[in-house]
């Protein structure tokens, strides 16, 4: 009789213990499906040539992800019910992502005493919209190594990771010449001509004015002006800076009359020496391979919709200079009283990164050293500059939290990246300056032509995370 009546209470409470261990199951199944629903609904978002497909798009990924992840009856409950996910535009530069599924579980014991029990999970996903500045080496030495093309195609790939309409893509090359192929915009993709086929476009030919290109990278993001955003510099290169812009200080033995007379102003400004007449604005670029100076070239290249204009290898001379400009002779610097301490846009040149001598108050020419060292710190210190947030003075704005990514490409190169370098560019943790207070980038090592798009890949989804 004692066991009789225990086991009429014990039953019940049994199977309430059961049922509750089946309600724990439930809950954090669906929970789970649900947050990986809401996670691919916003990766969804990038699907699509507008703002409704892409909608579309997240709503019908994330349903289909809890569906596969927690089917009908699954741990004895029913058919699950999924209202369609829901996207809120409401806040500038981003969406949210929010989705919602509810399964019943009637219960052994709890169908008896309370009816059948509704298990409701929920999970939100906030997906900024992303600014991207591709900053792209498309110096000769890509082509000596056969790395152009590869190059291309990952980055052509990569384009199509972002959503247009929402997003904005811009494409900026850089060797003597650097300039902006594509200004950024969200119509990468159906603009005529779209980013991709710039891309596809590349000659590779010249130095590496790697200063020039980034700048030109933080000018594209000040001008968009959307702090809200995720804001991204994204550099590729295959090799260390050879080149940099300048105010150069014309000497006074020079037979080059093409000059400007007086001190430079702006941020490329300095004092002139009394060893100079004047200035000339162009490109100082270096031959890496024997660390010497070569002379001056135009700093600007001309394209029509985007495309480039290259002529004789991209090595021309500045407007107007005739017999000045280009020295082709390392021991025929005398046109010039030396390379100035800022670039154009006031990267410094003598940054104490490289160390580099001076005469007379300028990088002196006749230290071989200096050619290189002068380059590499007008970089570094444009990626430092960006990192703070300075005034850029072509636009007069200035954008905080930019974050740069970089991919080198290193043992195919002829002149492989400098992995300390571009992880100092990127504010890398790995980065001997790594400075926890600004965003932290990444730099991503491709050692041969094959990790090109592997490497691009990685930062495509890296971004598509931050942005979440």
């Amino acid at each position: 009789m004692v066991t009789a009546i225990m086991m009429v209470l014990a039953l019940p409470m049994m199977g309430l213990m059961f049922d509750s261990t089946i309600l724990f199951i439930i809950k954090s199944r669906l929970q789970g499906a649900v947050d990986g629903a809401a996670l691919a609904g916003a990766r969804g978002l990038a699907r699509g040539s507008n703002s409704s497909q892409q909608i579309t798009s997240a709503q019908a990924a994330a349903t289909s992800y809890v569906r596969l992840n927690y089917p009908n009856n699954s741990f004895f409950s029913g058919a699950v019910t999924i209202p369609s996910p829901t996207v809120d535009l409401s806040v500038a530069f981003q969406r949210t992502v929010t989705v919602t599924a509810n399964v019943p579980f009637p219960g052994l014991i709890l169908q008896y005493m309370a009816g059948p029990t509704t298990v409701r999970a929920s999970a939100a996903v906030t997906r900024k919209d992303v600014n991207v500045a591709m900053v792209l080496d498309r110096s000769g030495s890509l082509s000596a190594s056969g790395s152009c093309a590869p190059m291309k195609a990952a980055a052509a790939s990569f384009v199509d990771q972002f959503a247009p309409g929402r997003d904005n893509i811009g494409l900026v090359t850089f060797a003597f010449t650097s300039y902006v192929n594509f200004p950024i915009a969200n119509t990468f993709q159906t603009a005529n001509p779209n980013v991709k086929t710039l891309v596809n476009n590349i000659t590779c030919a010249g130095s590496t004015s790697t200063a020039m290109g980034l700048w030109l990278g933080y000018q594209q993001l000040v001008g968009l002006n959307q702090p809200g955003a995720l804001n991204v510099i994204l550099l590729f290169t295959d090799g260390e800076p050879t080149a940099a812009a300048f105010n150069m200080p014309v000497a006074n033995g020079s037979p080059c009359t093409a000059y400007t007379a007086g001190n430079p102003t702006g941020p490329g400004g300095y004092t002139r020496p009394a060893t100079a007449k004047g200035y000339m604005r162009g490109l100082m670029n270096t031959y890496s391979n024997s660390a010497q100076f070569f002379g001056i070239n135009d700093y600007v290249g001309t394209t029509v919709a985007g495309q480039q204009s290259i002529t004789n290898g991209d090595n021309n001379k500045p407007p107007n200079s005739n017999n000045c400009a280009y020295v082709s002779n390392a021991n025929t610097l005398t046109d010039w009283a030396g390379v100035p301490l800022v670039d154009l846009f006031g990267n410094s040149t003598n940054s104490g990164y490289q160390p580099v001598t001076l005469t007379n108050g300028m990088i002196s020419l006749g230290n071989a050293s200096n050619a290189p060292a002068m380059a590499i710190n007008a970089a570094d210190s444009a990626a430092t500059r960006i990192r703070n947030g300075v005034i850029e003075p072509i636009n007069g704005g200035s954008l905080a939290n930019v974050l740069i990514l970089s991919i080198g490409l290193g043992t195919s190169a002829v002149g492989p990246a400098s992995p300390t370098f571009l992880r100092r560019v990127s504010n890398d943790p790995l980065s001997t300056i790594y400075d926890p207070t600004k965003p932290t980038g990444h730099y991503y090592d491709a050692p041969t032509i094959a990790d090109l798009a592997p490497a691009f890949q990685e930062v495509a989804s890296e971004i598509l995370r931050l942005a979440r």
